[in-house]
C-alpha cells in the first residue's frame, strides 16, 4: 500500500514498454545523453513484474536488439546481445551443469567455483533467441586464474571493468564486496575483426558484418558480475561507448530484485510468482530507493568529472588567450629600439634578411 499522500512513481510493465515505445528507437552511432535517459527509465523497470532474473534478462536483451536501429534505414544495428552473470556452479540447473562438465571433461567443478553463465540473449539467428541454444558453452567454469587468463574475451573484459581474476572468481569475496557500489564500467573493441579479444570470428563477426563489440555491466551485492554484450554492424568509438556505463546502473536495478534467488526461470508459473514478489512489495520499494539513491550518486560523481574536463578546457584556452595578449603587448616595446635608430637621418641603416634581400631601410640609405 501506498500510504496518504504519497505519489506512487512506480511504472508497470504495461506502461514501461509504451513508455519505451514513444521514445522509440536509439541510433547508435548518433547516440546521445538524451538516449540514455531515455533507455535508463525503461531497462530500470525490467526488474517489475517478472518471474526471476532469468526473465529479466530476456527483458532486457531483447529490447535493446529491437529498439538499436540504423535512423535512416531502421534496420537492426545489433546483430546479438547477450547477458551473463557469474554464478556458483552448486546453484545452476542442470543443463547448465553439464556445459560446465562439459568443459572440465565430464569431472564436477566445487559447488562455489564461479561459472561464467548465459542468462539471456537475442539476435538476428532464430537460435540465438533462447540461452538454452544462443552459445556452444553456456556455461563457463572459471576454474583457476591461469585458465581465465587464458580465455581472452572473458579476461580483458574483466580487467577493462578495473577488476582483477582472482577477485571476480571469488578467491577474494570480502575485497569484491567492498568494490560492489563504485564498479559499473564498460568493455569495448572499436574494431571487432581480427581482434584478439572476440574469439567468434569465423562464426559471428566475419559472416555477420560485426564491426564493433561493446559490453556494459557491474557487481552485484551478492558478489557476482553482470555484463551486456552487444554485437554492432557500426563502428563505434569510444566516446559513444563510455555513454553506456550509466545504462549499467539501470540494468544493475533491473537484476538486484532477484540476486541470490529466483535466478532462473522454474516451473512455477510467472503470475505465481510475481504474485509472491507482491507480497514483499515494502522490501521492493526499499529496494528501488537504495538503487535510484545510487543512480543519483553516480550521475553526480560523472557531472563532476565532466565538469572537471570542462574546467580545464576553459584554463587552457585562458592561458593561451593571457599568452597571446602578452605577445601582443611585447611586440610594440620590442619594436621601439629599431624604428628610434632606423629614424636616425644622417646614418645609412638597412636590414638585411639572410638571403642578402633588404627587409627595410632608413631616409639615410634612401637618398643613397
Amino acid at each position: 500500500m501506498i500510504p496518504d499522500g504519497v505519489t506512487d512513481l512506480r511504472i508497470n510493465e504495461k506502461e514501461c514498454l509504451s513508455l519505451g515505445e514513444r521514445f522509440s528507437m536509439y541510433d547508435i552511432s548518433l547516440f546521445t545523453p538524451q538516449d540514455i535517459a531515455k533507455c535508463s527509465l525503461v531497462l530500470r523497470q525490467f526488474g517489475r513484474n517478472s518471474a526471476s532474473m532469468e526473465a529479466s534478462s530476456e527483458k532486457i536483451v531483447k529490447y535493446i536488439y529491437q529498439h538499436f536501429c540504423d535512423s535512416q534505414t531502421g534496420e537492426n544495428s545489433c546483430v546479438l546481445v547477450r547477458l551473463f552473470k557469474t554464478h556458483p556452479y552448486g546453484e545452476l540447473e542442470d543443463s547448465l551443469q553439464q556445459s560446465a562438465r562439459r568443459l572440465m571433461n565430464g569431472k564436477s567443478p566445487a559447488a562455489d567455483m564461479k561459472c561464467w553463465t548465459l542468462l539471456a540473449a537475442a539476435g538476428a539467428d532464430p537460435h540465438w533467441n533462447s540461452r538454452h541454444t544462443a552459445a556452444e558453452n553456456i556455461a563457463i567454469p572459471l576454474v583457476s586464474t591461469e585458465l581465465v587468463d587464458k580465455m581472452p574475451a572473458i579476461s580483458e573484459t574483466i580487467k577493462q571493468f578495473g577488476l582483477d581474476i582472482p577477485t571476480v572468481i571469488g578467491i577474494e569475496p570480502e575485497r569484491f564486496r567492498q568494490l560492489e557500489p563504485a564498479v559499473l564500467n564498460i568493455f569495448h573493441v572499436s574494431e571487432a575483426k581480427g581482434s584478439p579479444f572476440i574469439p567468434e570470428q569465423d562464426s559471428l563477426i566475419i559472416p555477420y558484418g560485426v564491426k564493433s563489440v561493446l559490453a556494459f555491466g557491474g557487481l552485484l551485492e551478492s558478489g557476482s558480475l553482470f555484463i551486456v554484450v552487444i554485437f554492432i554492424k557500426v563502428k563505434i568509438p569510444a566516446s559513444t561507448a563510455q555513454l553506456f556505463k550509466h545504462l549499467a546502473l539501470s540494468v544493475k536495478t533491473a537484476l538486484s530484485l532477484f540476486d541470490e534467488k529466483d535466478i532462473f526461470t522454474c516451473s512455477k508459473t510467472s503470475e505465481n510468482i510475481v504474485q509472491s514478489h507482491n507480497v514483499y512489495e515494502n522490501q521492493l520499494l526499499e529496494h528501488q530507493v537504495a538503487n535510484l539513491i545510487q543512480l543519483l550518486d553516480f550521475s553526480e560523481q560523472e557531472m563532476l568529472k565532466q565538469a572537471a574536463r570542462f574546467q580545464q578546457i576553459i584554463d587552457k584556452l585562458q592561458r593561451e588567450i593571457a599568452d597571446r595578449k602578452n605577445k601582443e603587448q611585447a611586440l610594440p616595446q620590442s619594436q621601439e629600439p629599431s624604428t628610434g635608430i632606423l629614424n636616425i637621418p644622417e646614418d645609412t641603416i638597412a636590414h638585411v634578411e639572410k638571403n642578402q634581400g633588404i627587409h627595410h631601410f632608413n631616409q639615410g640609405e634612401e637618398q643613397i
